[in-house]
Formats: C-alpha cells, structure tokens, sequence
C-alpha cells in the first residue's frame, strides 16, 4: 500500500484494515449517511450491500482517495462509506461471534474529529454488546438501545452528532442484515464489497488540501459523483458511453453554463434536475402503476436528494433513457457556445415557451401538466434528427398544448393521472408528422391521459384546418389567446359548427355554407375577445359582464353547497368550467353573445341589466346592487337553498363572515338616504341572525326571515314585520329614519 504513485488499487475494506489503520481526521464533517433526515440514501446505500452479500452481485463502491498522516490513512473522500463499511463489519462480527478473532483489526477504525466519537468506537470494537440480547431477531428492541444501555456508553455521547448518526445507521444495519447468514464470511470475501483506493501519500494532506478538494467532505460535488457513476454504468455500451462523456464534457456543458448559478458559477444542480425530469417522465412511461408508484413519483418530483442506486432500482436508467438524453441535450445545446439560450425551433412560443419552460425542469419546478408539455417536446426532439424549421413539430406542440390545458380542470390531481398523460403523448408521437391527417381521418374516442370532449375539439379543428389557410389562421388567432390556450370548443358550438358536424359526420359543405360558418365563427370570435381578457373575464366596474349574463340566465356554477358568479382559475367555478362544458349554463353565455354587439358592448351589458325587471326573481338584487356581488368574498360564493334563503359567503363556509342576500339587499339600497347611522352586522354562524341597524344605540334591527323583514324595535316583543321592501321603506319614512325619495 505504500506506493508513491497515486494508482488505484481495488481493495476492500477488510483489506484496507489488513494494511493500515484509518483514521477520520478532524477536517472531515460528521458522519452523515446515519442522519434521520438521510433515510432515502441510507436504504439505498444500504439495498445496494445486501444485494452485494445476500444476493451474490459484487458491487464496487467507487473510488476512497487518501493520505498518510504519521501511521495512519485518513481519507480525503470516502469517509462515509468507510463508516458504515466499519459498522457493517462490527455488526456481523458481534452477530456471528467473529469479535475477539478479529478485534485487533476492528479497532484500527477510529475518528479524529471528536474525542467522543473516537472513545465510541474504540469501546463499541472493546465490550460491545451481547448480540443475544436481542433475541436473534429483528423485531426486538432496537440495537441502539442495547448500546445506550450498557454499561460503557455515556449519556453525554448521544450529543455527538457523529454518534447518534452511527446509532441510527445501527439500527438500519440490524433490520436490513438481521437474517443474513454467514454475512461475515461473505464480508470479508474480498470480491463481494469493494472500491478503488487512491493513495495521495506524495500530494501532502494539508488543511488547505482538504479545504480546496474536498469543501464540507466531499471531494467530488454531487454531480461529479453522478457523472462518474453514470458513465460507470453505460461503460459496456461502447458508442453510448463514448458519446454521453464527449457530450457532458463538452457541448452540454456550454448549454448548462449559460443556466449556472451565478453565485458560485456552478450549473450542477441544473444538470441533475434536468436528468431527474426525464428521469421521472421515463419512469412514468415504463410503469404507470404498482403498489410504490405514487410515492416513488413523489419522490422524483421532490427537492429531495436522489442517491443513483435509487434511480437505478426505479429502472430509470436504461439505455432508451440514454438515448433520450443524448437526442434531446444534443439538440437543446446547437450553438449554445457563447449563447445566452437553448436552441430554439418553434416561431409561435404559445405553443410551449421553450426558454421559459427549459428553466423550470432545470429548476425541478414542473407541474403536471407542465410535465407532460415538456415530455411532448422533448420526445419530439428525441425522434426527430432535424427538427429546424419544422411545421410537423409547430402542428405537434400546438395539439400537446390544447390537449394539456383542456384537461387541466379534470386531470393532473396525482401521479396516475401524470402518468396515463405521459402514456398517452407516448402513442400519440408516433404520428407527430401528420398529426393533423391523423386528428382529422382517425375515428379514434379516446387518448390516455386527456379528455374527451377536448380529443373531440382537436379532430373537429384539424378536419377545419385542412379545409384551407383561412380556417387555420382564424382557429390559431382564438386558440393563442391567453386565456383559452386552444379551447374553442364553445365557440365551435355557438357558430353552429358542431351540430353540423355532430348531425351529418362530415364538413363537406357547399361555397356558400363554408362563407357562412366562417362569417359566424369570427363574429362570436370578437366578441370572445372582447368578454375576455389574458387572465379571465374582462374587467368593467360594477361586474358588469356577470350581472348582465345573470339577467339573461343562472349561469352559476356549484362546489360542494355553494354557488359561484366564477372566478378566472379553479376545477369547479372557474370562467374556464363554464367554457368547457356543453349545457344549459352555457348555452347562457351564448344568449349573452347573441344580445351584444362589438361596437357597444359596454351599452349592450347596461341595457340588459336595465332592461330586467322582475322583482320577485332571486336573481333581481344581484343584478341591479353590484354591491351583492362584491360582498361574496374571492371566490364570489353564495349559499343558495332556495329563492328566499340566500346567504352571500366572504369564505367558503358559512363558519366565516357572510350576510343575508335580502337584509343585506335593503341595506345597500337605503344606506345613503337613513338620517341616523346605520350599520350591516354580518355573522360567523348560520344560527346567528344577519341584520342591519339604524340608529346611535341600534334603535331598529332589520333583518329577512322565513320569507319577510323583521324590525325590532329596541325591545325582542317590540316587533314589526313586512312582506316587501316597499311596506320597510314606507315604515322607515314614516317613523323619521329615511328621506322620502
């Protein structure tokens, strides 16, 4: 061992024992792979060593670098793996009464950093435990507390952070190997668990050694490790391990760079969330389902660190993933050199924002959805060898796009929705090319992973589309709005284009005909334009737009108990939901539509709305108080049981704030003409009655039950009660509390 040539030598760790002793010196950080926050890497680390004993698959753990310091190896990177090599081999030593034959070689493992942890150590190889204690059996009390409880260990140890990392890395030991047989003969069979021991004796281990190579502990940075393991792993796959290591040192790295964290001018967290979101998409395409599924995407989607075992187990990283990530960074990365983007190839980034899109997987930052966008480009980029100015591949994002956004209200709740997305793109990119022909001539009903009712729209548009370029360019100017994202259906369906198609299962329509629909799907297409904005419904004070559609119709959508007058973004009550499905609510809209036109929208609403009259409608304070509307909180929810019991919510529940529609209707139309102060009180519980007062000391109490108002007059019996707000009005006038109108 003693050769001054920094040559690997292949050894394992009873070997390394054999030849010196090794001493973790004080540089080091404390042992983490023990760490309770550490579980994933430790069960892995840990999977992988059974799977080299109990299974017979050599496993080599890499390389362990290190130096001389007096008579002693201490090392410069391994001092983890060390560590739990040692615990594994004190286990089965105690396990199998193999302690006093080889004591004198345990003991050589011993720690600088801590007094404690080196005084453990040495005790833990000295008296140890009694292995008997524990039953023979994996479900007795825990091996640590066997240790904490003899007579050697001091309380104050449990302080040291490197021990109670070691006692927890115990107990993982003793669960994993506890029914192990012959696990020390298989230990010190030097073939079954090794690594490459790099001595740098000649270098000289200096402070500053270990703070320039090897900054907290680690000599490698994460995704050194990672490449090194990577291109371990494809190394008996000559042309792919050939060009993965030119790529990664070479173009790809000018891509990343571009992305690096300017901080520190490192890109290696980029580089590794970048393999982890294919990592996850890939796994999601060979699986979809299985007990562990769930939590296994969970984890690839996490900010948690990902041990390479762990991708290896999952089948992440077979040669098709190798494959994928050559295709697609070696076509992300054309020209980058000097650049200060990923090469791009669609004109119209309403389709995907690559630029954009590209940082949030580097970021590990996807959503579902988003997801499933990316993986249709870069599956896209995966088949294609030219993908440049390629209309296929604007066709191809563009139907990935309204495919994801037309079922984001519906799917992407949880990983198997993620998952039958990812299978569906999976199928569907087989005819990225002629995915228009395919839409258009291909009776398909379904899609993994999509909605119908949205595949329905896509084969109906491609059918429109191939019909000529001014179909296309009036679908795509709708499409593109922000807001719809390529869901047009409604409008297919109030331009009549949909029941056409739906009654005669064709669009072989006359010249004339084809004027006619066309003419028709524009108009209600400006007008779409002009009801709504970027992020929703078109802004106009008093809500202009939902008072006038609610005297045309009740367009309200429900969630749980509640109503909604909509929101711009939610599953259940959003303007999307109504836009989406076909029924009455939004056969509304298209009423809406019919009654107003381009050049006077904003006289058109307020005509509407002036020209509703009735009064004993529920609907009828909604639409002439704006203020009803505004009263209903973020989500605009009201609590509608019937035409006379209606409660305008602030929250989602009828334990937050909320107030009576009636009472609170009144209030608002006489608030400005009371003579004496007056005051809504709104309450936090259905049994509390709502009301509003009038006067210093609430003099009167208006409120609306069981059908008519309710004054109390100071006193409970002193009551007057009304069946309209005319008879209420009047008694105000009367009794001095209100100015005649």
């Amino acid at each position: 061992m003693l050769n001054s040539n920094p040559t690997s030598e292949k050894l394992s760790f009873w070997q390394l024992l054999e030849k010196t002793k090794i001493e973790i010196p004080i540089i080091q950080r404390d042992y983490a792979q023990g760490r309770k926050d550490k579980s994933e890497i430790r069960d892995s680390f840990l999977d992988s060593l059974f799977k080299a004993i109990d299974n017979d698959k050599p496993i080599e753990l890499d390389f362990v670098y290190g130096g001389r310091k007096s008579d002693c190896l201490q090392p410069l990177d391994g001092q983890q793996r060390l560590t739990t090599l040692f615990l594994l081999h004190w286990y089965a030593a105690f396990k199998e009464d193999k302690v006093n034959e080889n004591k004198n070689k345990l003991i050589k493992f011993t720690y600088e950093t801590r007094i404690s942890s080196r005084e453990f150590c040495n005790q833990l190889v000295e008296k140890g435990i009694n292995y008997q204690n524990l039953n023979n059996g994996i479900k007795a009390r825990k091996l640590s507390e066997e240790i904490e409880n003899s007579s050697w260990f001091f309380l104050s140890w449990k302080k040291d952070p490197t021990i109670e990392a070691m006692l927890v890395m115990l107990d993982a030991i003793h669960l994993k190997f506890g029914t192990s047989n012959k696990l020390w003969q298989k230990l010190i069979n030097h073939d079954h668990i090794t690594f490459q021991f790099i001595e740098l004796n000649d270098f000289g281990l200096s402070d500053d050694l270990y703070i320039k190579m090897n900054a907290r502990g680690k000599a490698l940075t994460e995704f050194e490790n990672f490449k090194a393991k990577f291109e371990q792993h494809i190394q008996h796959e000559p042309f792919l391990s050939k060009t993965f290591s030119n790529q990664i040192d070479g173009s790809w790295t000018d891509l990343f760079w571009i992305y690096r964290n300017e901080r520190n001018n490192l890109f290696d967290d980029e580089f590794l969330n970048f393999f982890r979101v294919m990592a996850t998409s890939y796994y999601s395409f060979k699986t979809g389902t299985g007990k562990y599924f769930d939590d296994n995407i969970s984890l690839l989607r996490s900010k948690e660190t990902i041990s390479f075992n762990k991708y290896l187990d999952l089948g992440c990283f077979d040669n098709e993933y190798t494959n994928q990530i050559i295709a697609v960074l070696d076509k992300m990365s054309i020209g980058c050199s000097g650049n200060n983007s990923i090469n791009k190839y669609l004109k119209d980034s309403a389709f995907i924002n690559e630029e954009s899109i590209f940082r949030d997987v580097i970021a590990n930052d996807l959503s579902y959805a988003d997801s499933v966008l990316f993986f249709a480009y870069s599956q896209y980029l995966n088949y294609e060898t030219n993908p440049s100015n390629n209309e296929s591949f604007s066709q191809w994002m563009r139907i990935a796009r309204n495919l994801v956004e037309g079922s984001r209200l519906t799917y992407y709740n949880n990983a198997q929705e993620y998952a039958g997305s990812i299978k569906g793109i999976s199928n569907l990119v087989l005819n990225r090319n002629n995915i228009l022909d395919y839409l258009a001539t291909t009776s398909i009903t379904s899609i993994s992973g999509f909605l119908s009712i949205q595949i329905e729209e896509e084969q109906l548009k491609a059918k429109l589309i191939l019909k000529g370029s001014e179909w296309y360019d009036a679908i795509i100017n709708i499409e593109n709005h922000e807001y719809f994202k390529g869901q047009i259906g409604f409008l297919l369906k109030f331009s009549g284009i949909s029941d056409y198609y739906g009654k005669n299962h064709h669009l072989n329509w006359s010249v004339d005909e084809n004027e006619l629909y066309f003419a028709t799907l524009n108009r209600y297409i400006d007008k779409a334009k002009l009801l709504f904005e970027i992020k929703g419904i078109s802004y106009f004070q008093n809500y202009l737009i939902e008072r006038a559609l609610l005297a045309t119709g009740d367009y309200l959508l429900s969630k749980g108990r509640n109503h909604s007058f909509l929101i711009d973004s939610e599953r259940d009550i959003s303007w999307k939901r109504l836009l989406r499905d076909d029924n009455d609510k939004r056969n509304v809209l298209k009423s809406l539509f019919d009654r107003i036109n381009v050049a006077s929208l904003k006289e058109d609403l307020e005509g509407i709305i002036n020209q509703f009259d009735n009064v004993d409608d529920w609907r009828y304070n909604f639409i002439k108080y704006p203020e009803n509307i505004k009263a209903c909180g973020t989500n605009k929810l009201i609590r509608y049981n019937e035409d006379q019991d209606i409660l305008l919510l602030e929250s989602t529940t009828t334990s937050g704030y909320h107030r009576e529609y009636f009472s609170y209707s009144l209030f608002v139309k006489i608030e400005k003409s009371v003579t004496s102060p007056i005051n809504y009180v709104a309450q936090r519980s259905r049994e509390y009655e709502k009301y509003f007062s009038i006067g210093n000391n609430d003099e009167l109490k208006i409120s609306f039950v069981d059908g008519q108002y309710k004054i109390a007059n100071r006193t409970p019996d002193n009551l007057s009660f009304f069946k309209t707000t005319e008879d209420v009005e009047l008694f105000l006038i009367q009794n001095g509390f209100l100015l005649a109108s």
